[in-house]
């Protein structure tokens, strides 16, 4: 916790300069996340203290996230001040698509990011502090999260390739925050959403925490200690998968499935969350206890289809595939050969077409002449192999082509003439013969696999 001595707003300039310096010695631009609250309007006017100090460049952001009937106001509350410090401030509007209930302060939050992602700034700085720090992870806490949910928000970490988050405030309670602020006869807005105790936080807030300090009055003391050890403890777990996944992972990104159920079930969990998360999926504990049981233990020839956020988790031959979930196109696509274009983009089948140039191999050039289509497989479709019918199962087979894979490739026609599955065969009585060189289709899904 900072230090409860500070009282003046010099001692608060001191406080930022410290942390300022021992994280951020090269950095430039500040930019502050200001809501109009108490809490972002001190961080503001200290960081406006501080930039002089340092000769930093300030400015703000504010999200006008259109939930409340004041919301405009905020915003023009927002500009006053940013005039007021000479600030340049950037401005967005968001539209939360909201379901009711909790899920608002999420989506709020989402919508949030992706604004703060737009920064230009060397350094975000938001106004999170430890009241905030300990009602986010008795909330990680109630919801069973594990050790990287309970060292809830970091001072620092990175937000995009060129800017860092910060949070010098989480050592700082929101009722020092107010007395300062009430020093300095700075103003700020009231959000009477804030209020709304059907809303977790706002419950924890009002109804449980004050009651828990009259109990436990160094609560949060004893909260931002065991932040800092589930902290440790997620650096180290995070150390391990690493290691594991080096070894575990092929270079298709795909995962070994022999090796994770070689190791204890807590480290397999680990692995397996790791190398989701990592591919921007999400798998909660439930979702990935379940997750384990239909890759390690379900019969050889299954092949589950697990949703994992973005992705779809799923198994063949003894690894595991994170794939896009994907519809099938229904019609045809049609388009054209050019050999001086050998790679087509086609985004309805989630992937591209590439033509390999062979000698004496592939399709013909004039088999590829005129307008050729994608289409979907119908079944019963199969290719002239060298003098025989095969079946485009057996081919797909035969490839080692996983069925999610075989349920997603498209086929190759010109006219209604079946030319290629590509990866799995070619109509042989359309190849090409020495010396011509032909053409070998090979299709790259956009997931990889």
């Amino acid at each position: 916790m900072a230090d409860t001595r500070m009282t003046s707003r010099a001692d608060w300039v001191d406080y930022l300069e410290t942390a300022w310096h021992d994280a951020f010695a090269d950095a430039t631009h500040i930019e502050v996340a200001l809501s109009g609250g108490v809490d972002s309007v001190c961080l503001t006017w200290l960081l406006a203290d501080l930039a002089k100090r340092r000769g930093l460049r300030l400015s703000a952001v504010h999200v006008n996230h259109q939930l409340n009937l004041r919301a405009t106001d905020w915003q023009e509350f927002c500009q006053w001040l940013c005039s007021t410090l000479r600030i340049p401030l950037r401005t967005a509007k968001v539209d939360i698509n909201w379901g009711g209930g909790d899920s608002l302060e999420a989506e709020a939050r989402q919508a949030r990011y992706q604004v703060f992602a737009d920064s230009q700034a060397d350094v975000l700085a938001l106004a999170h502090h430890a009241d905030d720090q300990a009602e986010t992870v008795l909330l990680q806490l109630l919801r069973g999260a594990g050790p990287h949910g309970l060292a809830a928000m970091p001072w620092i970490r990175r937000l995009t390739d060129a800017t860092q988050l910060w949070r010098p405030l989480l050592g700082v309670t929101r009722e020092h925050l107010e007395a300062l602020a009430t020093a300095e006869d700075w103003i700020w807005v009231e959000d009477d959403s804030n209020e709304d105790t059907k809303l977790r936080r706002n419950f924890l807030r009002h109804d449980i925490l004050p009651r828990l300090a009259t109990r436990y009055p160094d609560y949060r003391e004893h909260l931002l200690r065991s932040i800092r050890r589930a902290a440790d403890a997620a650096a180290l777990l995070d150390e391990m998968a690493a290691s594991d996944l080096e070894l575990m992972v092929g270079a298709d990104s795909s995962l070994d499935l022999d090796m994770l159920a070689g190791v204890s079930l807590p480290r397999a969990r680990n692995a397996l969350f790791a190398w989701v998360e990592e591919r921007g999926g999400m798998l909660g504990p439930d979702a990935l206890d379940d997750a384990l049981v239909q890759l390690l233990d379900a019969a050889p020839d299954a092949n589950p289809m697990i949703d994992v956020g973005i992705w779809q988790l799923t198994r063949y031959r003894q690894r595991a595939y994170l794939i896009r979930p994907f519809s099938v196109p229904t019609t045809a696509v049609a388009f054209e050969f050019q050999p001086t274009q050998l790679t087509l983009d086609f985004p309805d089948w989630g992937g591209r077409l590439r033509f390999n140039p062979v000698a004496g191999g592939g399709l013909s050039q004039v088999a590829l002449t005129g307008e050729l289509t994608l289409r979907p497989r119908q079944g019963g479709e199969s290719l002239p192999q060298r003098g025989v019918s095969k079946t485009l199962k057996n081919l797909m087979q035969e490839a080692g082509m996983p069925p999610y894979r075989r349920e997603r490739l498209p086929l190759i026609y010109q006219a209604d003439t079946l030319l290629a599955a590509p990866g799995a065969g070619i109509n042989t009585d359309l190849m090409a013969v020495e010396p011509d060189t032909g053409y070998l289709p090979v299709w790259l899904p956009y997931d990889g696999y």
